[in-house]
């Protein structure tokens, strides 16, 4: 399987539409979508409020909450940059959704020496760009991912092993548990 490097944006949509309301995405901030929750910032987590949650009750559990709507457009179009930067660096960009992206890593690791060392100039290039990033590295794209989650580096032929100990809801992604 091919080594992948997937670059993954937390919380994209509130990044997103925070820079589109030319707001602060480090505050309390809400995307809804259809009175309720669709992603919150952390900052938002860290008083309660939680995807899912209907309008009030995230208000309710935090009163300075900045709700903003929710607008895959929007989503798709502010993280157009992002894929331009990383493209810069590595062709053959994949587009998994707005938030995150997937290359091989085979010809950028030859030229920059290492995986490491191409995932280190492409988190510079990605800050250079004003984005905020987690990088994970692994055997194909969903071992690639869940390594971006955990902010890893999974070793050559080594993603079953590290994939094992993950609980079996990392599954729940949509089309995925349809598949199997």
């Amino acid at each position: 399987m091919a080594r992948t490097l997937v670059v993954w944006c937390p919380d994209w949509p509130v990044v997103a539409a925070a820079r589109e309301a030319g707001c602060s995405p480090d505050g309390a901030v809400a995307v809804l979508d259809r009175g309720r929750v669709y992603a919150c910032s952390a900052a938002a987590r860290g008083h309660g409020v939680r995807r899912g949650l209907r309008l009030r009750e995230a208000q309710a559990r935090c009163p300075d909450l900045v709700v903003l709507p929710y607008d895959p457009a929007v989503d798709a179009r502010v993280f157009e940059p992002v894929v331009a930067a990383v493209e810069e660096l590595a062709p053959g960009v994949e587009v998994i959704r707005p938030g995150m992206c997937a290359v091989s890593v085979r010809g950028p690791s030859r030229y920059f020496g290492s995986e490491e060392a191409f995932g280190e100039r492409l988190l510079d290039q990605l800050e250079l760009a004003g984005f905020h990033a987690v990088l994970g590295i692994a055997d194909g794209p969903f071992a690639a991912e869940q390594a971006a989650r955990l902010g890893m580096v999974f070793p050559p032929g080594e993603s079953r092993r590290c994939l094992a100990p993950l609980p079996i809801d990392v599954l729940e992604r949509p089309g995925l548990v349809d598949l199997l």
